[in-house]
């Protein structure tokens, strides 16, 4: 969709936050334009996909800094309870030998800070693509 260039301001714009975007654009070499209009673009297919929601309210995120076992069963609970849902990771959470890709799709990210997450060999590929790890994934 192309349209006829027009400049237009934006009151209130983080400068330092724009500042720092400008520079990274100039140094993959594209131009801020470029830049600001694929955000945009990505917020409407956000808004779009949890139907019309602007994203005020945030995913419910299950932070664990004890020692936790989820089987399929206490992640399809949650999601009933919550919706999808986030996990932050600093001790220790098994899953059961019973999840699947099916109950591991209401879990929206594992973000492991530290600590450890303990996955079936069988479904860590899954686990890897969901998670960000600072600490140790590993499969049993």
């Amino acid at each position: 969709m192309t349209s006829p260039r027009k400049t237009v301001a934006i009151r209130g714009l983080d400068l330092e936050l724009y500042h720092e975007i400008f520079s990274m654009a100039k140094r993959e070499g594209k131009r801020i334009s470029d830049v600001v209009n694929v955000a945009l673009q990505e917020y409407i297919d956000i808004v779009s996909k949890n139907g019309g929601d602007s994203g005020d309210s945030e995913s419910f995120i299950l932070r664990n800094d004890g020692d936790i076992t989820l089987s399929k069963r206490d992640v399809i609970g949650l999601n009933e309870e919550v919706g999808p849902f986030m996990i932050e990771n600093t001790g220790r959470i098994t899953f059961e030998k019973d999840i699947d890709k099916t109950s591991l799709k209401h879990i929206e990210n594992i973000i492991i800070h530290s600590g450890t997450v303990e996955v079936p060999k069988t479904m860590y590929p899954h686990f890897l693509v969901k998670s960000e790890i600072h600490g140790k994934l590993e499969k049993y």
